[in-house]
């Protein structure tokens, strides 16, 4: 039995851009929308900057001691990684016409000018950082805080910061774009409802450029920096509701259980996110692990801050669903609905198997198994997929039943979680479904 992992390639996910790679963005951005340039150039600005600020505190080594004591070299080559492609992006900004860069940004030629300027010389420095030798704590706290105050004091640093938040309610779906218009609410809560939203339209946006990276093979070490800003702007979405909370004149309306109910989604998903999939990432060598941790990470946040959304596009569109809202939310159910049955079949079939190992409910298990392989196994996250692929190629190979039997227990057990992890997804929260007996 061919192995599936074998027939693929793995991800390209352990290693950051050169400038070979940086030479195909333009292609990206040429004839296309302005705005997904600029908001690009933003996320990737204040990507650098979270990553500054908070990344030894939210996604480092989880030892505290080792993220003192280890080689920072890793650090300082996602910095440059990152300035490389800002300063690519400022120069197709440059290129823009004046209209846009006025309208979208409020920054002219001059102020785009200068911040190349700033960015260029920054990743000079970078480049020779990288070359050196001994690159640890003292040297990374000093490079930190040095190109942290060098970003801040960017000419156009506040002006990409206000056109991010917009560029990011822009491509909001049209009930909650223009909520602040909406006449039929109270003027309290479309308030509530928009300082929400126009933050969440933000960090999808950010989110759909991680997902870029992911359907095109791109390198993703560099997609920490983006992680980093959501980390940042998740923490500030959840203050930002909970002193809304407090001031909440009635805390029996909806609106008030749905703001209650998006901070604690909010930080419940931050911390599957960051503690269970992101911490330590950075220090990771094999691509495929750095692929699947990504993939899982962004599901996790894209799918339940999409949820969000549409609890607050109900209260002015009732009966909406997410998938109205989000086309690609409806291709994912469609899939793990799919996922979720064929697992169900897996499980029935290895249970079956384990209490009766006989030839014909072995063989039965071997079936359901090569079908789940041909048309589910895709839509397992990548880390799942290594796992149950050895399951079956154990199930497989083996044919005496006092070998086969503690391995039907294994799978068992393993499928048995699998399922009930599947079953946990933000889009079959809709969708309730129990283990077969």
């Amino acid at each position: 039995m061919a192995s599936f992992s074998s027939q693929i390639q793995a991800p390209f996910a352990d290693t950051v851009y050169t400038d070979e790679l940086l030479e195909g963005l333009g292609s990206r951005y040429s004839g296309g929308d302005p705005a997904d340039l600029l908001f690009d150039l933003g996320a990737w600005s204040a990507g650098l900057e979270s990553f500054l600020n908070v990344y030894d505190r939210s996604i480092s080594d989880s030892d505290r001691i080792r993220s003192v004591t280890k080689d920072r070299l890793s650090e300082f080559r996602l910095t440059h990684s990152a300035l490389a492609r800002i300063a690519d992006l400022l120069r197709l900004a440059r290129k823009l016409d004046r209209e846009s860069a006025v309208r979208l940004m409020r920054a002219g030629p001059k102020d785009l000018d200068e911040q190349s300027s700033a960015i260029e010389e920054c990743l000079s420095l970078n480049s020779a950082l990288i070359k050196s030798s001994g690159l640890g704590y003292a040297e990374w706290k000093a490079w930190r805080s040095l190109l942290a105050d060098r970003l801040r004091s960017g000419p156009i640093s506040i002006k990409l910061e206000n056109a991010s938040y917009s560029l990011g309610a822009v491509s909001l779906p049209p009930e909650l774009r223009n909520v602040s218009d909406n006449a039929e609410l109270a003027f309290a809560d479309r308030s509530a409802i928009a300082g929400v939203t126009s933050r969440l339209g933000r960090i999808l946006r950010t989110l759909k450029i991680v997902g870029r990276m992911l359907d095109e093979d791109e390198p993703l070490k560099p997609s920490i920096l983006l992680f980093c800003s959501i980390f940042e702007q998740t923490r500030g979405l959840i203050d930002h509701i909970d002193i809304s909370l407090s001031r909440f004149p009635n805390e029996e309306s909806e609106l008030f259980a749905l703001l209650d109910g998006a901070s604690y989604m909010a930080s419940l998903e931050l911390k599957k996110a960051y503690f269970q999939e992101l911490t330590g990432i950075v220090g990771l060598r094999p691509a495929p692990s750095v692929y699947a941790r990504v993939e899982t990470a962004h599901a996790l946040l894209n799918d339940s801050f999409q949820q969000i959304l549409t609890g607050f596009a109900k209260i002015i569109r009732p009966g909406v669903e997410t998938a109205e809202l989000f086309p690609e939310f409806s291709r994912k159910l469609t899939e793990s609905l799919t996922l979720r049955t064929g697992l169900a079949a897996v499980l029935k079939a290895v249970q079956a198997a384990e209490s009766s190992p006989e030839t014909k409910s072995i063989e039965h298990l071997r079936g359901v198994l090569g079908i789940f392989l041909g048309e589910n196994l895709g839509f397992l996250f990548y880390k799942d997929r290594e796992a149950f692929e050895r399951f079956c190629e154990e199930v497989h190979a083996v044919d005496e039943k006092k070998e086969l039997v503690p391995i039907l227990h294994r799978f068992a057990a393993y499928a048995e979680t699998l399922f009930r992890q599947v079953n946990m997804r933000a889009v079959l929260i809709n969708h309730p479904f129990e283990i077969p007996s």
